[in-house]
């Protein structure tokens, strides 16, 4: 299942200038990857992209906390995801900051699929809720 939010141009313009969400016009969000929620990893990626001529990401740099990588099982869901998000033609050249938190839910629902909530202006948490252990 994909999950995409879409970015209406009606955001301030502080938001505009720091992080550029005006240029996002549809985020696919990144998948809790199984292997992650089995291991209880959870953490945040903040993608900063340049935007493409045809409004595509590239330059795609993934950073954590100052000093450290991005969890090796995280990343490939980060970089899938913005690679299939689109922004603006018009914000060619422009770079758009985009932060994803992976959390761990603690209370159990009836639905394995995780929870995706929105924070102003570009954070995106993806919680999964916790794994049912078979006796």
């Amino acid at each position: 299942m994909r999950v995409y939010l879409l970015i209406l141009a009606a955001l301030p313009l502080v938001a505009q200038t720091d992080t550029n969400m005006a240029c996002v016009e549809r985020v696919e969000i990144p998948a809790y990857p199984p292997l992650a929620k089995a291991a209880r990893i959870a953490g945040a990626i903040t993608a900063s992209l340049a935007v493409g001529p045809n409004g595509s990401a590239q330059s795609v740099t993934l950073t954590t906390e100052p000093g450290t990588r991005p969890n090796p099982i995280l990343r490939p869901s980060v970089e899938k995801s913005v690679g299939a998000s689109s922004f603006g033609k018009a914000c060619a050249g422009k770079t758009v900051t985009l932060v994803f938190h992976f959390e761990l839910g603690e209370k159990l629902t009836d639905s394995p699929q995780p929870i995706v909530s929105f924070g102003y202006p570009n954070h995106f948490w993806i919680t999964a809720p916790p794994m049912l252990v078979q006796p």
